[in-house]
Parts: structure tokens; C-alpha cells; sequence
């Protein structure tokens, strides 16, 4: 190591086809070998990075630079050249990369970077892209020297939080993996009303079991227990109520759009809800999800018994339900993502590659990757990579099979 020359290049000037390949040709003409390359371009403007060894080239370091730079002329680029010693790349550790995405502006850009700089984390690369009419940045960071992750993504949540916006913090190696499985919450997720709170106002017991629901989603409450409880309140409810709750379910906005499209892309999805099966299998049917696992409620003579049978959908089981589905599937846990609101929520956000608290309750995205406000679920499309085209072809296709059915 201590014999090598290393030279670093850096290339900018106006981006076109077959800049890349002929200064790589030069390079491989003089046995130049690349250690580290980067390349990035801007409204047609190109920033290439090089990192050449030049031990093996047999030639003077002034030769190398002289073709490379006869070979710039030529297409009118710049090049600047700087000299490493075997210490500074040594001392340079392999790159922890994050992703970092957001759906904010300048402003929020300006908070997010400056966090970053506190935090002493690099930014690698920054990439703007437009989704449903909104903006995004996306920025790979380098958290090496991050004193620590957890901090790191308590402030830049935090900040998310602040200005409104939505925000998702990824592993580049579980980015990078496509997914294939995604399990949603029910209540206050795939649907916009929390369907308890409706059974009670039914029952004409609402204050009761509110008071009860919102301390359970806050984690103040057992949830095994909260639940028994509310329960137990509905005793007497009829199925003819249930029937006509079930019928006016409202959905949250877009979540129509989103099943559709990731149906015909092929992904398998599954609701995994607190809630209870006469709604969740429902909402399976009439969606098209692969499975649904929910509490189921003891029905006898068409009233509820105010009881709960089997074992109850806690947080426990919910992520015991994602690590079973991960099994059964054969799909990684890397592979999946996890939508949800509420404190239950948490163990089974933290078993998935990618989890998302949607218009969560306080402290959930202290657990999960990416936090998405009210109405905003179409920016999942973005965090998976799928594109307006794949959208539009995915709604076209199905609406073309649903007429012909």
C-alpha cells in the first residue's frame, strides 16, 4: 500500500453520452486503476469524481494527466488533479450510508442539513425528483462519524415534525432491496375513523371507551387489557349495527389508488390490525389483501357478548404475525414494509425494512423510518420507487380487467 501513487481527478463541465467512456479509455490505455468513482449531473452539468492508482501504469503520473487532459480539451470539459498518500485513504473508513428523504423545500432543507452538520454526518449525494405534485430531496449520508443513530433520527424527526413535512430515514442496503410485502394498520390507517369508537357511539357508551382507546394508542394503558374493557362495554350491540358501520367505512384518502397499483406490480399485502375481524375480513375482500389478522369478537344470536375470543392482536402479536408472514412468504424482512398510527404498532414497525408511522400519535416515529402526515399515503409510491407512469399504467390495466369481468 505504501508504494501506491493515488491521484484523485475531478472532471465538471457541461454533461453529454460518452464523456465517461473516453476518460476511462484513457485510463485503461496507461493501466490506471479506479479505487473509488462518483459521478453526478445537474440541469446538464457533470461532476465526476476520480480516484486512480496509479502503481501499475508503468508511466509517469505526468503522462497520465497530460492524455487526460488533451482528452478534456476536446470536449471542452475542466479537470483539476490532486495527489493522496496511502495514509489519507487509509484513514478514510468504508461509508455507513443512510437514505434520507424528505418532502419539504428550501427551508426544510436548510434545518436538515444543518442538523446533519451537528451530528457529523456527511452528505454523499442529493437528488431532487416530483411525485404527485409534490417535491422531494433525497440525500445519501455517510453516518460514520455520527456520534450517535439514535440521536441522529430522534432530531431529524423531530425537525420533520416541527415543519410539517414527511420524512423517511432508510439504510442504504435495506433502500436498495425491492420490496415485497407491505402489512397496514386498520383503524385511523387504511380507513380514516377509529371503528370502536363508532361501535360505541352505538351502544350509546363513547365517552367510556374513547377515554380508554386513546390512552391504549398512546401506550398508557395495556392494550390486552384496554381492549377487554371496551369490549365489555359494547355488550348488547347488535349485528345490525355492526352491518351498517362495516358498510360506511370511510378509507383514507388515496388508499384505493395505492392498493390497486401495488396489487398489479405484484406486491402481497396484508392488513395486521388491533381491531376486529367482522371489519378487517371485510376490508380484505373488498380490497383484494392477501390476508388479514384481527381480534375476533364473540357474536351469539346477532348481539356482541361483550367478550373477545382467542389470543388477543396485542403489539407482541402483531410483530409475531410480520416474522410468520415473512416465513410463510419466503420474503426477507428487509423486503417488507409496515404501515401504521399507534403505539401497538411499534414492535411490528420495528421488524420491517422500510416502517412508516402514518399520521402518527406521539413518539411512534421515534421507532419507525419514515413519517407520513394525514392524506399523504400517495408518498409511499415515492419511498418504493414506483413512478407516475407504473401508477397510471396499473390503474389503466385494472380498470380495463374490472370491465371485462
Amino acid at each position: 500500500m505504501d508504494e501506491k501513487k493515488l491521484l484523485m481527478v475531478t472532471v465538471s463541465g457541461r454533461d453529454r453520452p460518452g464523456i465517461t467512456a473516453k476518460l476511462t479509455q484513457v485510463l485503461a490505455e496507461h493501466r490506471a486503476e479506479i479505487v473509488d468513482i462518483e459521478q453526478a449531473s445537474l440541469q446538464n452539468l457533470l461532476g465526476l469524481y476520480l480516484l486512480l492508482d496509479l502503481s501499475n501504469s508503468g508511466e509517469s503520473q505526468d503522462s497520465v494527466i497530460k492524455d487526460l487532459l488533451f482528452k478534456a480539451s476536446q470536449m471542452n470539459l475542466t479537470l483539476q488533479f490532486r495527489l493522496y498518500t496511502p495514509e489519507e485513504v487509509r484513514a478514510v473508513n468504508p461509508p455507513n450510508l443512510f437514505v434520507l428523504t424528505h418532502f419539504g423545500g428550501t427551508e426544510a432543507m436548510a434545518a436538515l442539513s444543518k442538523i446533519l452538520a451537528e451530528e457529523k454526518v456527511n452528505i454523499e449525494t442529493i437528488s431532487t425528483g416530483e411525485h404527485h405534485g409534490a417535491r422531494s430531496m433525497e440525500l445519501v449520508i455517510n453516518v460514520n462519524g455520527a456520534p450517535s443513530l439514535g440521536r441522529l433520527k430522534e432530531r431529524v424527526m423531530r425537525e420533520s415534525r416541527k415543519l410539517g413535512i414527511d420524512l423517511a430515514l432508510q439504510k442504504m442496503e435495506a433502500y436498495r432491496k425491492n420490496k415485497r410485502l407491505i402489512c397496514f394498520d386498520m383503524d385511523s390507517t387504511l380507513i380514516d375513523m377509529e371503528v370502536i369508537d363508532e361501535m360505541a357511539r352505538r351502544a350509546g357508551v363513547y365517552r367510556e371507551v374513547s377515554r380508554i382507546t386513546e390512552k391504549a394508542m398512546r401506550g398508557d394503558f395495556d392494550f390486552e387489557a384496554s381492549l377487554r374493557q371496551r369490549v365489555a362495554f359494547l355488550k348488547g350491540l347488535r349485528l345490525e349495527a355492526l352491518r351498517e358501520i362495516r358498510e360506511d367505512m370511510r378509507l383514507s384518502a388515496g388508499v384505493e389508488e395505492l392498493v390497486t397499483t401495488l396489487k398489479w406490480l405484484g406486491y402481497k399485502l396484508g392488513i395486521v390490525t388491533g381491531g376486529f375481524d367482522y371489519f378487517a375480513d371485510h376490508l380484505r375482500d373488498k380490497l383484494g389483501f392477501d390476508f388479514a389478522h384481527a381480534n375476533m369478537l364473540e357474536i351469539k344470536n346477532r348481539t356482541l357478548t361483550g367478550r373477545v375470543l382467542g389470543e388477543i392482536v396485542d403489539a407482541s402479536r402483531k410483530a409475531r404475525i410480520v416474522n410468520q408472514a415473512s416465513c410463510d412468504l419466503g420474503i426477507l424482512l428487509d423486503q417488507i414494509v409496515v404501515v401504521g398510527d399507534g403505539f401497538n404498532d411499534a414492535l411490528m414497525l420495528g421488524q420491517a425494512g422500510l416502517s412508516i408511522a402514518y399520521n402518527a400519535k406521539t413518539g411512534l416515529d421515534r421507532v419507525a423510518g419514515a413519517a407520513l402526515g394525514k392524506s399523504r399515503l400517495s408518498h409511499i409510491f415515492h419511498l418504493l420507487g414506483i413512478t407516475e407512469e407504473d401508477i397510471s399504467e396499473a390503474l389503466s390495466c385494472a380498470s380495463q380487467e374490472a370491465v371485462r369481468e
